[in-house]
């Protein structure tokens, strides 16, 4: 089983990311991310699936609201969405592809 909580958490600890609806958007648009993690509430996130689509990026959505997203990455405040620039080994692709 995989705990996707853990994978998170490792990515934004280790990897390199970018936070926000905004960032994640930007992101996407310049052709750095590999992966775009959203959460249940994310006010934005049916344009930044499109747009990630668009982009053949991966999205991830998390099955939890923005604060728990935010508890997860290991922040003090809600996470939207971010965007992966590099998983630094975390396997977080392996979240997109069980699904």
């Amino acid at each position: 089983m995989v705990d996707a909580d853990k994978i998170l958490k490792n990515a934004v600890k280790n990897g390199k990311v970018k936070i926000g609806a905004k960032q994640t958007k930007l992101a996407v648009k310049d052709g750095s991310a590999k992966l775009v993690v959203i959460s249940e509430n994310c006010p934005f996130s049916s344009e930044i699936s499109t747009l990630a689509n668009k982009k053949k990026v991966p999205v991830y959505n998390y099955e939890s609201s923005s604060i728990n997203l935010g508890f997860t990455c290991g922040k003090n405040y809600a996470v939207s969405a971010f965007a992966v620039l590099d998983d630094s080994g975390s396997n977080i692709m392996n979240l997109v592809k069980k699904k």
